[in-house]
């Protein structure tokens, strides 16, 4: 709400100052109302060239509309805006108060352009610039999170871990303090912290996040929100046990295995049909099946793997529709998995009393370091 709030604002004031473009800047408005980000990107190439560049407004218009096209994917259209900002905002009238955000767009957009280690390495440097300075933004704190993401995919734990703390310093200053996404940049600092020092602190930092978002996801009620905060559980769930597997065994020994410290939640996700008086029934694999191999990332070594699914459970004795929640520390042992699911078979475990056989299973595959 934030976000749209400050974008309007800005766009209503555009549209009192400057009367022959008030149609697009309506536009403009509808688009952003409806999250539709292309058509406003659209509506704000159409009215820049209507605007005077020199005028009191330009420079919060243009990083509104700089916003936005990075909103809507189109990080080129976004140069345009940044580079106006930063090449002109401190000479006009009205100067560039924020100049250090404006920086962070435009190499945030450049970075979007050319996702090279020379990019990042440039935006990480103008979000500690901006790190800095005291404000409120969300250009910055999405700025970060996207460069945390790359940085990921690089295996720069180095700048993965700094630009986490900088997304969730931003996000904090805009008063966000439990959004999924923090969630997330948490996970981030303790995966990334991990892969340069296999500590326990960092798997137990991992697992006090997913004990979190099981409360979190408990409290909420069923919808979008609350799947995106189940999804965070299983991804930092995952990464802890993997986390867990790849401790030096004299450290595992004296570190307790929390997976089973957290709340479960399946049956908050899928309950069981039936009596809830009843338990709900344990369910597993009823026959092996081929090992699918292990499937090596460099960016990992050292890590197993593990995948979560979710499988409806048919009266037949197969699964169907299976779905994977997450896959950890990539998306290579999930893919792994692909052929064999057709196969999979399931049973009751013996010796439980009457009980509610679930519709929807969550079934955990774990992959030991080389096999």
């Amino acid at each position: 709400m934030f976000a749209f709030r400050r974008i309007l604002a800005c766009a209503a004031l555009l549209a009192a100052a400057v009367a022959p473009a008030q149609a697009d800047i309506r536009s403009f408005n509808a688009a952003v109302q409806k999250g539709d980000y292309r058509a406003a990107v659209v509506a704000a190439n159409e009215t820049w060239p209507l605007l005077d560049h020199a005028g009191p407004d330009a420079v919060s218009v243009a990083r509104e509309f700089g916003w936005v096209a990075m909103l809507a994917g189109q990080p080129n259209v976004a140069l345009v805006y940044a580079n106006f900002l930063v090449e002109q905002g401190a000479a006009l009238a009205r100067p560039d108060a924020a100049p250090a955000v404006s920086r962070v767009l435009r190499d945030w957009a450049n970075l979007s352009v050319t996702p090279t280690q020379q990019a990042r390495l440039q935006l990480l440097a103008s979000l500690q610039q901006r790190g800095a300075a005291s404000g409120r933004d969300l250009i910055s704190a999405r700025a970060a999170h996207a460069l945390h993401a790359q940085a990921i995919a690089a295996g720069d734990w180095v700048q993965a871990y700094d630009s986490a703390l900088l997304a969730i310093r931003f996000l904090d200053e805009l008063g966000a303090r439990s959004p999924p996404s923090r969630y997330e940049l948490r996970r981030g600092v303790a995966i990334s912290s991990f892969m340069r020092v296999k500590s326990p602190e960092a798997y137990n930092a991992l697992y006090d996040v997913a004990a979190e978002l099981a409360d979190q996801v408990i409290a909420t009620p069923p919808g979008a929100g609350r799947d995106r905060l189940a999804g965070e559980y299983f991804t930092s769930v995952a990464w802890g046990d993997v986390m867990y597997g790849a401790l030096p065994a004299a450290i595992r020994k004296t570190t307790p295995d929390r997976r089973n410290s957290v709340r479960q939640l399946a049956e908050v996700l899928y309950p069981a049909p039936g009596d809830t008086a009843l338990p709900r029934c344990r369910i597993s694999l009823a026959r092996e099946f081929n090992n699918p191999g292990f499937t090596f990332d460099p960016r990992f070594r050292d890590l197993g793997g593990e995948v979560i699914y979710a499988l409806d459970v048919m009266p037949d004795g197969t699964f169907s529709n299976a779905r994977p929640l997450v896959s950890a520390p990539h998306n290579g042992f999930a893919n792994a998995m692909t052929g064999l699911v057709p196969g999979w078979r399931w049973r009751v475990d013996p010796g439980q009393p009457t009980c509610r056989t679930p519709s929807t299973h969550i079934l955990t595959f774990e992959f030991a370091l080389g096999r």
